[in-house]
């Protein structure tokens, strides 16, 4: 069978991911499933502050940081080198290194771009400078007086988001269209299938979005065993 237009522009980089979020909007909309519909509006709004965050959207980092050593008048400044958090508790390294991006996929697009045009480029987010003592007091090193430290988010994972996003739309559209046929139309005939096929083809979309092979939805949104488990600054 000839695949739909809309598969074919995102197979092809056609169609930006926008774009294809907003079309899949469409589609997924006839099913009915406000869980199915909230991924959707999230990639494309952003996510709000209570919001789980898929996992691919959880980045890691390294801190870098200008600080100095010594008195005021024979100090050594060492300038944008790594900082090591020693030996902070692991809930707090992790609270520091781990960034939850919750940008909408065109305003996250945007960051990336500008991040290009900076002279050391990347996304960074700034430590509160409330934690520098704890920190040179985790490197067993009172004589470190941070001026500045900041997280550099790890740029391949944040550029690993938009192919991951797009892997999902594919795998969605491509299943959509095995059960109901082109989608040229932006139009599935949900008449067409029974309740109980209605509900598995949810449950397929539901394990694709958010891997998760413990879900039952339906018509009664129901959740069997579940283990379903801020903003960038430039």
């Amino acid at each position: 069978m000839a695949k739909s237009q809309i598969i074919k522009d995102i197979a092809n980089g056609t169609a930006d991911i926008q774009t294809a979020l907003k079309r899949t909007k469409v589609l997924l909309q006839e099913l009915n499933n406000d869980k199915l519909l909230q991924w959707v509006n999230y990639e494309i709004e952003g996510y709000p502050e209570n919001a789980d965050i898929p996992d691919y959207r959880i980045i890691g980092g390294q801190v870098y940081g200008t600080y100095f050593k010594g008195s005021i008048a024979t100090h050594v400044q060492y300038n944008h080198v790594p900082i090591s958090l020693g030996n902070l508790p692991d809930e707090i390294k992790n609270d520091i290194l781990t960034i939850k991006i919750t940008q909408g996929i065109e305003a996250l697009n945007a960051m990336v771009i500008e991040s290009r045009r900076k002279e050391n480029g990347g996304l960074t987010r700034l430590i509160p400078s409330e934690l520098y003592p704890h920190i040179a007091q985790a490197n067993n090193d009172l004589g470190m007086i941070i001026v500045t430290a900041s997280v550099e988010l790890n740029m391949a994972e944040i550029l690993n988001i938009f192919p991951k996003i797009e892997s999902k739309l594919l795998d969605i559209l491509l299943f959509l269209e095995k059960q109901f046929g082109k989608l040229d139309d932006l139009d599935i005939n949900t008449e067409s299938k029974s309740e109980e096929e209605l509900e598995r083809i949810t449950n397929h979309i539901y394990v694709v979005i958010y891997n998760d092979k413990s879900i039952t939805i339906g018509d009664k949104n129901k959740i069997k065993d579940s283990n379903i488990a801020s903003s960038i600054e430039k």
